[in-house]
């Protein structure tokens, strides 16, 4: 049997780690926004969210269940700011710049399960900005992964950042 003083402080600690796990799952589950399902104009759609179709220049996806069959998933947004003068600044390169940010996303597992096998996957810019909007101020895009094969997947590959 324990020493009172004992007893004391070890009820103590497991309230203090109860408490230090509930303010941690709180916060995950607060900063991870709830994904809307159904038809979503590229513009509102979430890192998180599976997508129904497998184009890459769509105005409009069908968001799904993670955990049914979908041909692509959004993982980030991939900030494309540059200074004027470093790129010519025309659609293709924009998009081949935004490409190149998501596959950096890849290497380095950002976003991303650390488990994926990445010769399995490819990764690339989704909702590029033209030049006319990257000129208003729209300067980002959304990362999307997608089977290597053209398949489908099952499952959410999408790890929020803390």
């Amino acid at each position: 049997m324990l020493p009172r003083w004992a007893r004391i402080g070890l009820i103590t600690f497991l309230a203090i780690v109860v408490a230090l796990a509930t303010v941690v799952v709180v916060r995950v589950a607060t900063r991870t926004p709830a994904i809307p399902l159904g038809a979503t104009a590229v513009e509102d759609l979430l890192p998180g969210s599976c997508l129904e179709e497998a184009g890459r220049d769509l105005d409009e996806y069908t968001v799904v269940p993670c955990q049914d069959d979908h041909p692509q998933q959004v993982f980030a947004v991939a900030e494309l700011e540059l200074t004027p003068d470093v790129y010519t600044l025309v659609d293709e390169a924009i998009g081949m710049f935004g490409d190149e940010v998501c596959d950096r996303y890849l290497e380095y597992r950002l976003f991303l399960l650390a488990d994926l096998d990445r010769g399995d996957y490819e990764v690339y810019a989704i909702a590029v900005p033209s030049v006319d909007d990257y000129a208003a101020g729209r300067t980002d895009a959304l990362c999307a992964i997608a089977p290597l094969d053209g398949g489908t997947m099952t499952g959410d590959l999408h790890r929020p950042m803390p």
